[in-house]
């Protein structure tokens, strides 16, 4: 059964949600280090690096190596229950953000690789993931050997992101290259997996997080009836639990119900 990590910027869920959790650097960062303040992990929970974020804003990584891993151990020590992994600085493949980058794919696959290296070297005690970062099919396979090179067999690793699949996680080409990946023995993590694409391929994925509750009520102004009853908060179900967890209701629903999908007979280069 695919583990669904539930996203959420609001940390204090922690101390309160009995489901899995999934965090940004970012929203925990903005957290003090120590005293009675800073959330309490009662939850599974895992971390995001926020990459996505933070290429599309800045067109580089801002926060320093050291700084991000000596911040994550700050993260476990103040929580008290330790992540059940945490994402590197991975870089995106996406157009848009090569295009702010101004590097190839290449680039970033390399990039993401020599931050797992360097984040497991220096911060060991942390349960670093490698990313498997890239936009087509070949691209994919070639960070897949591009990791063999460097000494890591995926196969053997308890969890590897599956990055850049967020904004077109339900096309039938991220379900071919979920699918060639799975049959290779890797057990992936989907980063930002909706319900679509959890309903076609997540059986074949080990775990997957999303935040889409929280946007969708947003951009479309989504209140339960409920809460406007009970006046349980302003404004739309965005920051709000009971409206998360119904979402999660419906994921772990898709879940249990895998779609086919129709397969491409072939991918650009």
């Amino acid at each position: 059964m695919t583990c669904f990590y539930l996203g959420t910027h609001r940390p204090r869920w922690l101390e309160k949600a009995n489901v899995p959790l999934f965090i940004s650097y970012s929203t925990l960062s903005k957290y003090k280090h120590g005293g009675d303040h800073f959330p309490k992990g009662l939850t599974l929970w895992a971390g995001d690096s926020g990459a996505y974020s933070e290429l599309d804003e800045h067109g580089e990584w801002t926060v320093d190596q050291d700084v991000y891993g000596g911040a994550v151990y700050r993260f476990m020590e103040d929580i008290g229950t330790p992540p059940m992994f945490f994402s590197p600085q991975d870089w995106m493949c996406e157009p848009h953000i090569l295009a702010k980058t101004g590097l190839t794919v290449r680039d970033h696959q390399e990039y993401t690789i020599d931050s797992v290296v360097y984040l497991r070297r220096e911060f060991p005690h942390a349960p670093w993931i490698p990313v498997l970062q890239g936009w087509t099919m070949q691209d994919y396979l070639h960070h897949l050997e591009m990791y063999r090179l460097a000494g890591f067999d995926l196969a053997a690793e308890p969890l590897v992101g599956l990055g850049s699949v967020c904004r077109r996680q339900s096309t039938s080409e991220i379900g071919a290259i979920v699918t060639m990946l799975h049959s290779r023995g890797l057990r992936l993590h989907g980063f930002g997996v909706k319900l679509k694409g959890l309903e076609k391929y997540g059986h074949m994925l080990t775990s997957a997080d999303s935040l889409a509750w929280s946007y969708d009520a947003r951009k479309g102004g989504i209140k339960l009836v409920e809460c406007a009853v009970e006046n349980a908060h302003i404004g739309p179900c965005n920051n709000c639990f009971r409206y998360a967890m119904q979402y999660r209701d419906k994921v772990l629903e898709a879940l249990a119900s895998p779609k086919q999908f129709s397969m491409p007979l072939e991918f650009s280069a």
